[in-house]
């Protein structure tokens, strides 16, 4: 139920269900799922040992490990920012609990299938692909070049590193909001700070693997910074951020700057048409 559960509000409110459904997340599914088919299912289950003695029946050990399992993905859930990392996080904790069990059966089984875990990975690296965005991508020099070059644009700039979970969570939420909110004077745009640390440097953020900044989501006005999150509190520590998409419209005011950025549009057409007359 912890795998099947966010699986199905995926679907359900997906815009494109095959688009959801990838050989990655299949595959995923099948890997979370085969201790539990290697048990139940006739005859495989009848190969597979049971100190219990009961065949095709899980041991009270198990059930006592799938219990643990359902409690750690509704602690692991509680904060998570859209469905496709609440199923991202149970699928990658059911593989580990999976290769617990297998383990306990036999050091072979547990061997192997954490090997056959490691080649889905290589073929198959990701569960979703991404979907359309609005987001354009900066390197540091880049970014400060576009920053000057026009600073009637605002700027939503999420910096972020390929290895953090966190930054994979938050970039979803930040790709429907630069469909929902992107005009020609409010723009979005990332930067990979783990391939361009002087970025981070600039703008204060850390980049350590234990960094509570990461992702680090910026407002850039008239070029300069001008809100960002996670904050630092008075106490100078950081106040910990849910980056979710309804928490990022309502604390940057995203849709007070949608109407300015269209207002600008506006102002911006009605100068071309006078030069054009």
């Amino acid at each position: 139920m912890a795998i099947l559960t966010p699986l199905y509000f995926l679907l359900k409110n997906s815009k494109s269900v095959k688009k959801s459904i990838t050989p990655g997340l299949l595959s995923s599914i099948f890997m979370s799922l085969l201790f539990v088919l290697t048990r139940k299912v006739q005859p495989v289950c009848q190969y597979l040992p049971n100190q219990d003695g009961i065949k095709c029946k899980f041991e009270w050990r198990e059930v006592e490990m799938f219990i643990f399992y359902l409690c750690l993905m509704v602690l692991k859930n509680r904060t998570a920012v859209s469905v496709q990392q609440m199923i991202t996080s149970s699928l990658t904790y059911s593989k580990l609990a999976n290769a617990v069990l297998f383990y306990r059966v036999d050091p072979r089984l547990g061997i192997a299938y954490s090997f056959l875990c490691l080649v889905r990975i290589y073929i198959f690296p990701e569960n979703f692909v991404d979907g359309p965005e609005e987001i354009i991508y900066f390197s540091d020099k880049t970014l400060e070049e576009t920053l000057a070059e026009d600073r009637r644009v605002s700027w939503m700039i999420a910096f972020y590193t390929t290895w953090s979970p966190p930054c994979h969570a938050v970039m979803p939420a930040f790709a429907c909001l630069s469909n929902e909110y992107a005009t020609d004077f409010f723009r979005f745009g990332k930067v990979d700070v783990g391939k361009y640390p002087k970025a981070a440097e600039r703008y204060g953020i850390s980049t350590s693997t234990l960094s509570q900044q990461l992702p680090t989501v910026i407002i850039f006005e008239d070029g300069k910074p001008v809100d960002w999150r996670p904050m630092i509190g008075h106490n100078k520590k950081l106040l910990k951020y849910v980056f979710s998409e309804e928490n990022m419209t309502r604390d940057f005011n995203l849709n007070k700057l949608y109407e300015d950025s269209l207002s600008k549009c506006k102002k911006s057409k009605k100068k071309a048409n006078k030069k054009i007359d």
